[in-house]
C-alpha cells in the first residue's frame, strides 16, 4: 500500500475535555442517504446527529447552486463517533488530548472520527472537526470548476462554524477563532486571492499567515450572505477558471476594487449575522439505526484502526486484539463481521496466508459479500506483488475477478474501483476500462490523492489531456493535500504548457521532480 495522506482536523482539545453526559451508551450502526457511522453512544443521539449532518448536507448543495433532482449518486461519508474524549488517540496516540477529531485519506478511503457528545442544552463544538472536512467532500465532488485555495477553506469554515440545536440550524455562526481578525496583520487582499511574490521576493503561501482561515471564512460569509453577491462570485469563479487574471477579473465581476476588498470586510464584519433556519424547513430523511453485539462492534473499531495506523504499534494491538476476537468466538464459527475484519487486518498488516485461510470460506461462493469479494481481490493483489512472470499474471487475474464481483455490488465504492483500475492496468494494459475504473475512483473520492493522480495519469496516456484535468483541478486547489498536490500543481503547469504526455506521467508518479520556478 501507497503511504497515507491523512488530514489532521482541528485540535480542539479544550473543548473535548469537557465530561460527557452520564447515560447508558451503547454500539450502534448506521446509515442515512449520505453517512454511514459506526457509533458508541444512545440511539436518540445518533439519530439526532444524523438528521443534523443531513440538514447540513442539503444547505451545502443550496450554497453551490444544486438544484432539486441534481444530487449525484455518491457513497456516504464514513464515521465514527465515540463517548469518549480520547478517541482520536486509539487510531493516532500524539493527539492524546489534543485533538476531538481527526479526517483520514488513504487509497483504502476515508474516514471521520470524532468524539460523539452531543449534550442538549450547550453548543457541541466537536462537530467543527466533521462539518469542516464534510464541507470539503460536498464541495470537490460537486464543483463544476476549479475554486481558488480561500474559497476552499472559507466554504469548509463557514459550514464548519454552523450551530445546531433541537430546533434550527444556525449557518454563518461565529467562528472561534475570528477573533484573530482583531490583533494580527490581514493578508492583503491580492494575494488573498492570488498568492503571488513577497517584496523579498518569496512565494507566498497565504496558509502561514495566522489570519488566512479567518479571512477566508469572513469573505465567504460575505459572499454567501446576498444571493445576488453570491452570482457575482460565482461569474468571477467561472471567469478566472476560463483563464482571465484572478486579479484582473474581480473588480468587473464582483464590483469592488482589489485594494478596497479589506476594508469592504472589516465594514461588514461589523454588522453580519447568522441565519437561523428551522427544522421545519429541510426535508426529513429515513435513518437505519441498528444495535451491533459488543464483539462485532468492536471487531469493526479494530479493523478501522488497521486502515488508520497498519503499521503503527496500534494497528499491530489491533490485530491481535482481532486474533484474540476471532478465536474467542470458535474460530472458523466466528460471527462473520469478526472474521472478515481480522482477514483484512491480515492483509493491511499481518499474514497474508492466514488471511487467505480465512477468505477461503467465501472464496467459492456467488453469495458472498461485498467486503469477502473486494477482500479476496486485495489479498490477491498483495499476493501478485510477490510472484514475476505467469504465477504473477494468474494472481492478477484472481483479484480482477474478485474486484469485478465486489464493483458489482456496490458500483459506487471508490477503493474497489481504484484497486480495479490498477489490476487491470497491469495484467492487461491501458483500455476503456482501466480509465472509467480510475475516473469513477476520483469522482466518488476526489479528496483522495492517489485516485486523482491514477485518473489523471491514465487519461493523459490515452491521449485524453482535457479529461485529465478535472481531478488534477480538484487536487491541486487543496491548500492541505501535501505531496500529491504538489505533483497535481506541477502536472497541471505541464498540461497547460503542452509538455510531452511521458514528462506528465513522471511529474504526476513523482519521478520527476517540478522545476522550481
Amino acid at each position: 500500500m501507497q503511504a497515507r495522506n491523512w488530514l489532521t482536523a482541528l485540535l480542539l482539545a479544550a473543548l473535548a475535555a469537557a465530561a460527557g453526559p452520564a447515560r447508558a451508551y451503547q454500539w450502534v450502526e448506521a446509515e442515512s442517504p449520505h453517512f454511514h457511522v459506526l457509533a458508541r453512544g444512545t440511539r436518540v443521539m445518533l439519530e439526532q446527529r444524523l438528521q443534523k449532518l443531513e440538514q447540513l448536507h442539503h444547505a451545502m448543495l443550496l450554497s453551490l447552486g444544486v438544484g432539486e433532482g441534481q444530487a449525484l449518486n455518491r457513497p456516504p461519508f464514513e464515521m465514527v463517533l465515540k463517548d469518549d474524549e480520547n478517541v482520536v488517540a486509539s487510531f493516532f496516540p500524539k493527539l492524546r488530548d489534543r485533538a476531538s477529531g481527526v479526517f483520514i485519506l488513504d487509497e483504502g478511503g476515508s474516514l471521520a472520527i470524532s468524539t460523539a457528545w452531543l449534550d442538549q442544552g450547550r453548543r457541541d463544538y466537536t462537530g467543527m472537526v466533521l462539518y469542516h472536512e464534510y464541507a470539503h467532500r460536498v464541495m470537490y465532488q460537486y464543483a463544476r470548476i476549479p475554486y481558488p485555495r480561500w474559497y476552499v477553506e472559507g466554504f469548509a469554515e463557514y459550514f464548519g462554524a454552523t450551530y445546531m440545536d433541537t430546533e434550527a440550524v444556525e449557518l454563518g455562526a461565529a467562528l472561534l477563532s475570528a477573533h484573530v481578525l482583531n490583533h494580527e496583520r490581514w493578508v492583503e487582499a491580492a494575494q488573498l486571492l492570488k498568492p503571488g511574490k513577497t517584496a523579498a521576493g518569496k512565494d507566498f503561501d497565504p496558509l502561514d499567515s495566522p489570519t488566512f482561515y479567518a479571512q477566508s471564512w469572513l469573505l465567504t460569509h460575505y459572499m454567501l450572505a446576498d444571493s445576488a453577491r453570491t452570482q457575482r462570485f460565482n461569474d468571477y469563479f467561472r471567469r478566472v477558471a476560463a483563464g482571465e487574471d484572478a486579479l484582473a477579473a474581480f473588480e468587473p465581476a464582483v464590483g469592488i476594487a482589489v485594494d478596497k476588498l479589506n476594508d469592504e470586510l472589516r465594514g461588514y464584519r461589523d454588522k453580519m449575522y447568522a441565519a437561523r433556519i428551522p427544522n421545519s424547513a429541510f426535508p426529513k430523511v429515513e435513518l437505519r439505526v441498528k444495535p451491533l453485539p459488543q464483539a462485532e462492534a468492536e471487531a469493526e473499531f479494530d479493523r478501522l484502526v488497521v486502515f488508520a495506523s497498519p503499521k503503527a504499534e496500534v494497528g499491530k494491538a489491533a490485530l491481535e486484539r482481532l486474533r484474540a476476537a476471532v478465536a474467542k468466538a470458535g474460530g472458523d464459527q466466528a460471527p462473520e463481521r469478526i472474521r472478515l475484519a481480522l482477514a483484512y487486518a491480515e492483509i493491511r498488516g499481518g499474514d497474508l496466508a492466514r488471511a487467505f485461510e480465512i477468505l477461503s470460506f467465501w472464496a467459492q461462493r456467488d453469495d458472498a459479500p461485498f467486503m469477502a469479494n473486494l477482500q479476496l481481490g486485495l489479498a490477491w493483489q498483495a499476493e501478485a506483488e510477490h510472484l514475476q512472470g505467469a504465477e504473477r499474471s494468474q494472481a492478477l487475474d484472481q483479484a480482477r475477478a474478485f474486484l469485478v464481483a465486489a464493483y458489482k455490488q456496490r458500483r459506487n465504492d471508490a477503493p474497489t474501483l481504484y484497486q480495479l483500475a490498477r489490476v487491470l492496468l497491469e495484467g492487461k494494459g491501458l483500455s476503456p476500462s482501466v480509465i472509467n475504473a480510475a475516473d469513477g475512483a476520483a469522482s466518488y473520492e476526489p479528496q483522495v490523492g492517489a485516485y486523482a493522480l491514477l485518473a489523471a495519469s491514465v487519461n493523459v496516456q490515452a491521449g485524453h489531456r482535457d479529461k485529465a484535468l478535472r481531478p488534477l483541478q480538484m487536487l491541486a486547489s487543496n491548500p492541505h493535500g501535501g505531496e500529491g498536490a504538489e505533483r497535481a500543481r506541477a502536472a497541471l503547469q505541464a498540461l497547460q504548457s503542452n509538455q510531452d504526455a511521458a514528462a506528465i506521467a513522471a511529474l504526476l508518479s513523482g519521478s520527476k521532480k517540478p522545476t522550481p520556478p
